[in-house]
């Protein structure tokens, strides 16, 4: 906890400067030297999952983007955001002094709150944890791919069969040969991850469940167009 509270501590420091920024504006100029009254939202801040927790001031297994926790991450539907005023609100309904660390976290799981008693965004005008937490492309899109998706078609298909069907693949320049197949890989990098990822679909087409297919390119899909610029 104390370490939680000296990152927000240091970030509300660091951030002052564009914090007034936001408050009051500042003038800027643009790329053809036009003069602007700005105002300075915290517009995205991308990190791994325990870091945008910590930020969002949630504690583990809790979403730092909506209301849901872990018994709920599998519903069907989408939980109301996890908002800037909702957090305030729930830390002011706190009544234990946040002195007494113990006592003081015991109250906050309650809210599923992590302990911070003064977030580093609380007084930014215009910024909202829900919105300007970004996922972090290696271990959000591809080694949850990795973890999960392949995992599933290895299961689907077969260890042993995917693995050589992998370990035919025509070499191609600027891609991964995978000469042993996909099942024993341990420290695979992001261009890894990537690179499966574009023979994955050709590979389970025809040998996997139609349905299982299907989803399996839907994943894919989402993946891709979270990295249309």
């Amino acid at each position: 906890v104390l370490e939680d509270c000296l990152m927000h501590e240091c970030l509300s420091i660091i951030l002052k400067p564009l914090i007034k920024a936001a408050e009051v504006g500042i003038m800027m100029s643009d790329p053809v030297g036009n003069v602007w009254h700005c105002l300075t939202p915290l517009a995205a801040y991308i990190i791994d999952t325990p870091e945008a927790a910590m930020l969002a001031c949630v504690c583990g297994k809790t979403s730092p983007f909506t209301m849901a926790s872990y018994l709920q991450f599998g519903d069907s539907f989408q939980h109301p955001p996890h908002t800037h005023s909702i957090t305030l609100d729930q830390l002011a309904s706190i009544t234990v002094n946040p002195t007494d660390l113990e006592a003081y976290f015991d109250a906050c799981t309650e809210y599923r709150l992590n302990g911070i008693c003064t977030p580093f965004w609380m007084d930014w005008p215009l910024t909202d944890p829900s919105i300007f937490l970004m996922s972090e492309a290696l271990h959000h899109w591809h080694k949850e791919f990795f973890d999960h998706d392949c995992q599933w078609c290895l299961v689907a298909i077969g260890t042993s069969e995917l693995d050589f069907w992998f370990s035919i693949l025509q070499p191609v320049t600027g891609y991964h040969h995978f000469t042993g197949g996909i099942s024993k890989l341990k420290q695979v990098t992001g261009r890894g991850h990537c690179d499966i990822q574009c023979y994955i679909i050709g590979l389970i087409s025809g040998a996997a469940p139609h349905h299982f297919v299907i989803a399996i390119h839907a994943l894919i899909n989402v993946r891709y167009l979270a990295q249309s610029p």
